[in-house]
This record gives structure tokens, C-alpha cells and sequence, in this order.
């Protein structure tokens, strides 16, 4: 197979893994993310394979890649839900005095609405810099500032 004959083979799987990730039920820029990692660990790996043993290998990275990442975002929002939605805040105050409701309530309104619009209701980064007037740059950092915030303050908390 000559290299021009393999890139195009390589730009339509591409294609096809980001159809089968958004059939699966990812977001079209997820799966579009989800297929940049996996040709990066194809390209990363000692092992050459040949086209057709490529493809299902590279479907089956993509899959475990995209399962992984649900699994996070599910995580995320279950947090979200159970801690800082505000209607279900004075509940969670009220029936539980766990260790994890501590670090929520140190967060200020704006940090808790940034964690919800994310996680809560699954915004991209680009979505919610449109909504809050602000650039992508800035609510990542944003977003990496409240998770480091929270890093910390539940740090402390399980050293008091």
C-alpha cells in the first residue's frame, strides 16, 4: 500500500470510528477528541499493524477510550448532582453530615454554577464561554482553579 493510499485509509477510518463513538451515544466533540487520542496511541505503540488488523484494533481503543471517559463524566456529575444543585443543597445539608459536603459549601455561587453548567448539564467548554461572555481559555482555567480549589479543600479536610 502506497503512503498516499494509507493516509486516505487513515483519514476514513477516522471518520467512521467518529460515527460509531457518536452512534454510541457521544457527543460529536468528544468523539472528535476520543479519535485524536487513539491515533496518538496507535502512532505511540512499537507494534505495526497491518490495515486490517488496524481497524479493529483501533475500534476497540476507541470504545475502552470512550468508556473511560463516561464513566469519569458520570462520576462528575453525580457529585455535582448530589452536592451542589441547589435544590437538592439544603437536603444533602440537612440529611448528611458527611466529609464531602465540607468542601462544596466553601465553594463561592459563580464556582458551583461553573461546576454545574459542566458536569451537571454536560456544556462544553465552548458552550459555557458563550453563555458566561468569557473566552474557552478562561473557563478551562476557571474550571482547573475550582477543581484544584476542591483538591485542596478536601485535602485539608481529611487531614483535620
Amino acid at each position: 500500500m502506497r503512503l498516499d493510499q494509507y493516509e486516505a485509509f487513515l483519514v476514513e477510518l477516522s471518520t467512521e470510528l467518529q460515527r460509531y463513538l457518536v452512534s454510541r451515544g457521544a457527543r460529536p466533540e468528544t468523539a472528535a477528541d476520543i479519535c485524536q487520542d487513539v491515533f496518538v496511541k496507535a502512532l505511540e505503540m512499537d507494534l505495526a499493524l497491518p490495515p486490517d488488523k488496524l481497524r479493529g484494533y483501533l475500534y476497540r481503543v476507541a470504545w475502552s477510550t470512550y468508556l473511560d471517559h463516561y464513566r469519569r463524566e458520570r462520576r462528575y456529575r453525580e457529585l455535582v448532582a448530589q452536592y451542589l444543585i441547589p435544590d437538592r443543597r439544603e437536603q444533602v445539608n440537612q440529611q448528611t453530615t458527611g466529609q464531602l459536603t465540607f468542601p462544596f459549601q466553601k465553594l463561592r455561587p459563580k464556582e458551583c454554577d461553573l461546576l454545574i453548567l459542566r458536569y451537571d448539564q454536560g456544556l462544553s467548554i465552548k458552550e459555557i464561554a458563550a453563555r458566561l461572555g468569557r473566552r474557552p481559555g478562561a473557563v478551562k482555567m476557571r474550571l482547573r482553579r475550582v477543581h484544584q480549589k476542591l483538591k485542596r479543600l478536601m485535602g485539608s479536610e481529611w487531614h483535620e
